[in-house]
């Protein structure tokens, strides 16, 4: 046989395929936001209900992404990623119908509320398990030894598809405003289709269900430090993209278009400098892990400092500090926390998720300081981030108790 079919690279070849499918996640995910503003043309409602909507299937991540965690732990990461693709189609398509029809029947526009807000719900409740199932099924293949390898992949795949998603429906908008939803209708379903021809990573590991024993329901306290900084680090994250647009109109008094322009060019600064740092520094091991996890907290820190010089500048240096840091941070302290949890590596990336959620929900409450100061929202990721460095520094006394 050639060495193409040989062990090591059939799992590579697989490592690929589950980082793939992450990326679905990141390229639905901004790929809705860069639509957003032709679906409220191109439909009966207006952007707070879109917001509204949005959020009803973010927030069913708190309870469901635990749940499919410890379903991965109990049963394999298959079933979960198989269930969460067929649940992104399922979704997309019927947002994709209940807009369409709303533009066209207007009168029915209670009815396709009804109809959107069921899409989320499907979304919240399937979805939420494809990046705890894919970090789970990464380690599977990888092995115990290469959680970060695993850990960084799945990251990879995420960030691949942040940088992706702004772009492939940029460029599907000049099609039509519904050409972003119709590609994340096919997109899952092709992936499916390839997750479904994968070998079950359960039969990859079997001693581990000899050994395996059930987490509780309440995550291990030693998992507190890790969760906080995931909380920490997303509220950080969602607080300043929130603040982008009056911070930079307090600063350069544009036009809002032009002000929209500096946006995309800093979540793409943000976006490519995160993929650079993932494959360049932390998937070829150049530091380790506790590095990682200083360096990180330290970036982080500085790149928000440097948002307080009021220069239009500086905030793409600031913003490229900003993303190396995170994403130092988050296969450093996602790999900390399941090495702590071996045997259920799924439920403890369920709880990351969930704390992430909560990061994300946290700051749309912070986000009214930017009406008081548009400076306020980067003082409290100053301070947020001061929280993540002094976890940091602590994490060993922390993990003696």
């Amino acid at each position: 046989m050639p060495s193409f079919f040989d062990k090591n690279t059939h799992a590579s070849i697989q490592l690929i395929i589950i980082g793939l499918i992450a990326a679905l996640m990141g390229i639905g995910q901004n790929g809705l936001l860069v639509s957003l503003p032709f679906l409220v043309t191109h439909s009966a409602f207006a952007l707070p209900t879109w917001s509204i909507v949005i959020a009803v299937g973010s927030f069913l991540f708190l309870p469901s992404a635990p749940f499919w965690g410890k379903y991965s732990d109990k049963k394999g990461p298959k079933f979960v990623v198989l269930q969460a693709l067929f649940g992104m189609s399922f979704s997309f398509l019927l947002l994709l119908t209940f807009t369409f029809f709303s533009n066209d029947h207007p009168n029915y526009a209670g009815f396709c509320l009804i109809g959107l807000i069921v899409a989320r719900v499907i979304y919240g409740c399937t979805v939420s398990g494809m990046v705890p199932a894919s970090q789970h099924w990464a380690i599977l293949l990888c092995g115990e030894n290469n959680r970060l390898q695993a850990i960084t992949s799945v990251s990879i795949g995420l960030s691949l598809g942040r940088l992706l998603g702004p772009i492939l429906s940029i460029l599907l908008l000049k099609s039509g405003p519904y050409s972003p939803l119709i590609m994340m209708i096919c997109f899952p379903l092709l992936a499916l289709f390839a997750a479904f021809m994968l070998p079950s990573p359960s039969q990859i590991n079997k001693h581990n269900k000899s050994s395996h024993q059930v987490s509780s329901f309440i995550p291990n306290v030693r998992l507190m430090p890790y969760l906080l900084t995931g909380l920490f680090l997303c509220l950080t994250i969602a607080l300043l993209q929130y603040s982008f647009s009056p911070l930079i109109e307090d600063i350069t008094h544009w036009s809002t278009n032009k002000i929209s322009d500096v946006i995309g060019i800093l979540l793409t600064i943000s976006a490519a400098v995160t993929l650079i740092t993932q494959v360049f520094v932390i998937k070829k091991k150049k530091i380790q892990i506790t590095t990682m996890y200083y360096l990180g907290a330290i970036c982080l820190l500085l790149g928000y400092l440097i948002f307080t010089l009021h220069s239009i500048w500086l905030l793409g240096i600031g913003m490229a500090i900003t993303a190396c840091g995170a994403a130092l941070l988050v296969p450093a302290y996602t790999t900390k926390a399941t090495s702590i949890d071996k045997d259920n590596p799924g439920s403890v990336a369920g709880y990351i998720s969930m704390s992430h959620t909560l990061g994300y929900g946290i700051a749309s409450l912070f986000a009214y300081t930017a009406t008081i100061s548009p400076i306020y929202p980067i003082y409290l990721c100053i301070l947020f981030s001061v929280g993540i460095l002094v976890i940091a520094f602590m994490k060993p006394q922390i993990n003696k108790t």
